[in-house]
């Protein structure tokens, strides 16, 4: 079947060894009570039923790519934005979820008036377990509404984590792509936070102050040693973004973000411990 030729959203699912949750993940998209859109899904070549399991979805919006061979995080995420026909743009990892009014409530965002200057939209996101089960019903680092790039992430800076949230957060206006670099894992930890910075570069965030998506905790071996990584990759992550003057982070955010960072941290670390499931954990390696 032929992919819709000019679809309001293109919800784009980069993917590798997802059989446990590739169906439910895709079940949430279907779902939306807004369904002007497509569902692109790529698989890195899987060595599990991911593949097959993404293709027995017979919907006309939803189109399967396959490759021949492995291309990491950082290639297949790129490959999935590489040819996105929406206005907007949401890339999903394969075992997250949306809500059934994400899209068109983020769309509504963007079709506002006023919102022109508007380059990202992120909304709350719910933390879920392996098994579904709720661990957090609503992350909430910053409140909704519209916020500027430095407000933002001099934030972002001084509480040491992630305010805006995983790609299930946010969509974007397509349009904005080609003026980016892409999706970098230079700094594994932040290949989605560097994104959100470039976009930040072009415009505002706005936020809506409740959660429309699931964020899956899932990870099995989960160490000392992958907590130190998260550690020193934020602080990497927090270095670059201060030297870059659009942000206007100074040296006492710098001072406060890296004892939160630490915090954060550790709060983090005991969590996945108690929670993380059989899955690799995609916020240090990200899952596709």
């Amino acid at each position: 079947m032929s992919r819709p030729e000019k679809p309001l959203v293109t919800v784009t699912i980069p993917m590798y060894n997802n059989e446990r949750y590739i169906a439910e993940t895709i079940e949430s998209v279907l779902c939306q009570t807004m369904d002007d859109f497509e569902l692109l899904v790529y698989d890195d070549h899987s060595t599990d039923q991911s593949l097959e399991i993404a293709s027995s979805f017979a919907d006309p919006r939803i189109s399967v790519f396959a490759s021949d061979r492995n291309l990491g995080p950082e290639e297949n995420w790129n490959r999935a934005v590489s040819d996105t026909r929406g206005r907007y743009v949401k890339l999903l990892c394969a075992d997250d979820l949306l809500f059934p009014e994400c899209l068109e409530k983020q769309v509504s965002a963007f079709e506002e008036t006023g919102m022109d200057g508007v380059s990202l939209v992120s909304s709350q996101r719910t933390i879920i377990d392996p098994e579904g089960k709720v661990l957090i019903k609503k992350v909430n680092f910053i409140d909704g509404g519209l916020k500027t790039p430095a407000e933002t992430v001099r934030k972002m800076v001084r509480l040491g984590t992630n305010i805006i949230g995983e790609p299930v957060c946010g969509l974007y206006p397509a349009s904005l792509i080609a003026s980016t670099s892409g999706y970098s894992a230079r700094i594994p930890y932040t290949i989605d936070l560097d994104f959100w910075m470039q976009l930040l570069r072009l415009g505002n965030l706005w936020m809506i102050d409740e959660p429309l998506c699931a964020f899956r905790i899932s990870n099995l071996s989960w160490s000392s040693r992958i907590g130190e990584m998260r550690h020193e990759q934020f602080l990497a992550f927090m270095e670059e973004v201060a030297g870059d003057e659009h942000f206007q982070i100074n040296d006492l955010d710098l001072f406060i973000g890296r004892f939160n960072s630490a915090v954060q941290s550790m709060t983090s670390l005991m969590g996945f411990k108690l929670f993380a499931g059989s899955t690799a954990e995609k916020r240090v390696i990200p899952v596709q």
